[in-house]
């Protein structure tokens, strides 16, 4: 999972560089798609697809009748409607219930405490109002809502080393006459003294330490981020604007230990389910591995930790990281990766290579021109099957290559070993002269599936140089 970018980063003449047009005229009424589009990763494909079909049918339309203001705006030529969604999803490859599965971010759960307003508000002030709690030295609820261009500041500061914890609420819609949304902990992002690190939950709840002093500020995007500054979005104002959900939170700020200051609170009551969810999350939420860090535009959320001496294991369900670790080593004839994987459980329940099915566990590697080449576990595309990402802003620099697939050998260990140098050669051909990074992908957030896996002995090696990474 990447982030969004309207215009594709300009790649020469690979497949799949043509740049995404940003929306001319009646962006506001095609709003709810391009929120769709934007959050849900995709977008361009979707309305170029939605387009193309609305096109062909009006150059063959039978009947020229002039369009006048009094013509509905689903039935203007060029506009996109709920139809009009269904049916680019199902030329993308997924229709009827399967298309709405994959893209659906599912009903409330379990897991998901969906409260309105004042339930939330009530709710934590009957707790936190009624008398002082020791270790907590403040607090403050807010609400995101689309008007916020992205961050709002908060009233709260930090001092550095101090820790706090968010407690979230709320949905957000990526089209809301579909019923397509995501919970909040995907969208919600904070930050201290208007600079990075950047913080994402993934989950509804989640508690973080100041890096440095500074005044809160909160955000919400969902792989929006324009850079890793993460200082604004890509998507237009006027469509970030345009777009329907809130997201309702409480900061608690913490004097002393978080958990501790939490456990007392539990004592006074819950709210949804919150306070206990983040008491189980910190009691086991493991750490990412030593020397591995996220990419700013997701958290970990436990998906990566060590679970064994020279193991890496990853569990992702309904979420996604992608974890790097920094290698400077020349691409040079020979360069290689190899790894052992112990895959447990696919995410996506169909090929990968499909938009809304693009959910994968892979490990991967970036070179110094931008482009990175991931090595999969595919459901049921062929091995040596090569293909660019169909996440339509990351087309121009990822290419996917299946080097496992089928379910019939999950579980097992096995090892594999690839010549970068030969695959970069075959299947990018830039300019690429070194291996700046090694990165860790798992993505389960389109079908809302799980993916299960266990990575070891991952080497990279090149011109008499070993990187031994796990």
């Amino acid at each position: 999972m990447h982030t969004i970018a309207l215009a594709a980063p300009h790649a020469g003449n690979l497949p799949g560089t043509e740049r995404v047009p940003r929306p001319v005229g009646g962006a506001v009424a095609l709003a709810s798609v391009w929120s769709l589009l934007c959050h849900a990763f995709v977008a361009s494909a979707l309305i170029r697809e939605t387009r193309r079909m609305r096109h062909h049918q009006h150059d063959h339309d039978s009947t020229d009748a002039p369009v006048d203001a009094q013509t509905p705006p689903d039935h203007r030529p060029g506009s996109v409607s709920r139809r009009d969604v269904l049916r680019g999803l199902a030329a993308l490859g997924l229709s009827g219930p399967a298309a709405l599965a994959a893209l659906r971010s599912g009903d409330a759960a379990a897991d998901h405490a969906l409260l309105d307003r004042g339930e939330f508000e009530a709710g934590f002030a009957r707790l936190l109002d009624a008398a002082p709690l020791a270790g907590l030295a403040r607090h403050q609820t807010f609400e995101i809502l689309p008007a916020d261009l992205p961050w709002k500041p908060l009233e709260v500061e930090l001092r550095a080393g101090q820790a706090a914890t968010v407690l979230l609420s709320g949905r957000w819609w990526l089209v809301e006459d579909l019923d397509v949304w995501v919970e909040p902990g995907l969208a919600f992002f904070a930050r201290v003294g208007e600079r990075n690190p950047v913080y994402n939950p993934q989950k509804n709840t989640g508690t973080f330490t100041a890096a440095h002093g500074g005044r809160v500020a909160v955000a919400r995007a969902i792989g929006e981020w324009a850079d890793s500054r993460a200082e604004t979005v890509a998507t237009p104002a006027e469509v970030y604007t345009a777009a329907k959900g809130a997201i309702r939170g409480v900061l608690l700020v913490w004097d002393g230990d978080p958990l501790s200051g939490l456990e007392a609170l539990r004592q006074r009551g819950d709210v949804g389910g919150l306070v206990a969810a983040e008491i189980t999350r910190l009691r086991t939420e493991p750490p990412p591995p030593a020397g591995w860090q996220p990419m700013y535009v997701t958290g970990n959320a436990g998906i990566y930790s060590t679970c064994a001496p020279g193991q890496i294991c990853c569990h992702s369900h309904k979420n996604a990281c992608l974890l790097t670790r920094d290698v400077d080593l020349p691409l040079a004839a020979g360069a290689r990766l190899d790894w052992r994987w112990a895959v447990e459980e696919l995410p996506s329940a169909r090929a990968e290579d499909a938009l809304l099915a693009h959910d994968y566990l892979s490990i991967a590697v970036e070179f110094d021109d931008g482009q990175d080449l991931t090595y999969m576990w595919s459901v049921d595309l062929p091995v040596g099957h090569v293909f660019r990402c169909p996440i339509p802003s990351w087309q121009a620099i990822e290419t996917h290559m299946v080097v496992r697939s089928g379910r019939q050998e999950l579980g097992r260990w096995l090892a594999e070993s690839r010549d970068v140098h030969a695959d970069y050669h075959a299947h990018i051909g830039g300019p690429a002269t070194r291996i700046v990074k090694v990165w860790l992908i798992a993505l389960s957030f389109f079908q809302r599936g799980t993916g299960r896996a266990r990575y070891a002995d991952i080497v990279v090696s090149s011109d008499g140089a070993e990187r031994h990474l796990s």
